[in-house]
């Protein structure tokens, strides 16, 4: 008897291993009246196409791909559609619903998983219609004999299939920069201004902070700097704004130069010949470490003393720092079991989200420094291919801070530094 249309559909984890079933395997359940049976046909997709294959994926993939079908399977009913009488029609209104509510990224998750989920059907003689027929195969070529040093070791080309349901997932960069009031503020709980002589406190996170605020770096090169790059730097009296090339290997490999400013290059300096080298010496005392040549280590006083920093270290730092200065949003949280939702206090920015204010702060300095085409500037300090990418990102949030008139440094545009 065929009742999936009038049944309750749920999904549960299994809690322990028992025979086939491994701990967290992902169940579909039938239940109507007082009766419940397992949903067979998924149950088994799922145990042997996605928690049994080579090299298993995480229990958190389990759950994603039950949750798909969970909710493809719900679509059908609120649509008065049999599972096994839906097809690529179907699939495609699926598609269209959800991709109001999900990401192109999530929406193609649940195509995929849908369409797999058929494919096996169909090999087992369960389902007759449409579904995952209309994928299609493109032949793709390899490389040229003259391009590929081991074309006599290949076939001549591939068959590559493609989904034609599947949505085009394009660049999808959230611009957040931090507000003037949150920058002044964070960067005062995390150490002392480079003028500021009374100040004893560690220099190192504000200076991290910093390099991302006012030279555009990510998160990858500022664990990736190294001392030589500073110490073979002369800045004169008079060079104190002026801009200095720091070369750094960023996204994908590519050399870029890093713009700093004379000051920031003088504090990296003596951070270099202060805290960072008593940190160097308590992990040398400890004999923990090896020397070595990168810009920042951990605190002299903790357990990675003279180790590099890492970049879940950076990233703890500055969601601490956040939270520290209220920097913090609300956001609605649902439970996947449960449905219900909740409130949650998270970090309202990244550290990545630095890399966006330099962007609005360069773009700034230089329309007061006089400079009418300010874009071409912003694109080589953050380091893009093309101009139309830096402006296609922030051309909507170049008046986030307002325009000022007669500034020239950069502090003293957001506040940090008097005349």
């Amino acid at each position: 008897m065929n009742n999936f249309l009038s049944t309750d559909l749920r999904l549960v984890k299994a809690p322990i291993h028992h025979g086939k079933v491994v701990a967290g395997q992902p169940l579909l359940f039938k239940y109507w009246g007082n009766k419940v049976s397992v949903f067979e046909e998924p149950t088994i997709f799922l145990s042997e196409k996605v928690v049994s294959v080579g090299r298993s994926p995480s229990i958190n993939t389990w759950e994603a791909a039950g949750y798909d079908l969970l909710t493809w399977f719900q679509w059908c009913q609120l649509t008065d559609t049999d599972w096994n009488d839906a097809t690529e029609a179907d699939r495609q209104q699926f598609a269209d619903d959800y991709s109001a509510a999900s990401d192109s990224k999530t929406v193609n998750r649940k195509l995929t998983v849908v369409r797999r989920f058929y494919e096996f059907c169909s090999a087992e003689g369960w389902y007759h219609r449409d579904i995952g027929s209309l994928l299609e195969q493109r032949w793709l070529r390899n490389q040229s004999i003259d391009d590929d040093a081991l074309a006599h070791t290949r076939t001549s080309g591939n068959v590559k299939e493609r989904d034609p349901l599947l949505r085009k997932v394009g660049r999808n960069v959230v611009v957040k920069p931090l507000q003037l009031a949150q920058v002044q503020k964070l960067l005062k709980h995390l150490g002392p201004a480079p003028e500021d002589k009374q100040d004893r406190r560690s220099v190192r996170d504000r200076l991290i902070v910093e390099l991302a605020l006012i030279g555009g770096a990510r998160l990858g090169d500022v664990i990736n700097l190294t001392t030589l790059k500073f110490l073979s730097i002369t800045v004169e009296p008079h060079q104190m704004i002026e801009q200095f090339p720091i070369t750094v290997l960023g996204k994908g490999k590519v050399t870029r130069q890093m713009a700093v400013p004379g000051w920031l290059v003088i504090a990296v300096q003596k951070y270099i010949a202060g805290e960072r080298l008593e940190s160097e010496r308590r992990g040398k005392k400890k004999q923990r470490v090896k020397l070595n040549t990168k810009l920042f280590l951990g605190q002299p006083t903790s357990k990675a003393a003279g180790q590099p920093i890492s970049r879940s270290a950076v990233q703890k730092m500055f969601e601490l720092a956040c939270r520290h200065c209220g920097i913090v949003e609300k956001i609605e949280v649902a439970d996947n079991e449960t449905g219900q939702t909740h409130i949650k206090t998270v970090v309202a920015h990244s550290f990545h989200d630095l890399r966006h204010n330099c962007a609005v702060l360069t773009y700034h300095a230089e329309k007061v420094n006089g400079n009418q085409e300010p874009w071409k500037i912003v694109q080589i300090k953050l380091g893009h291919k093309s101009v139309k990418v830096t402006m296609d990102i922030y051309l909507a949030h170049v008046d986030i801070f307002g325009e000022k008139q007669g500034l020239t440094d950069i502090r003293r545009l957001i506040g940090l530094q008097g005349d």
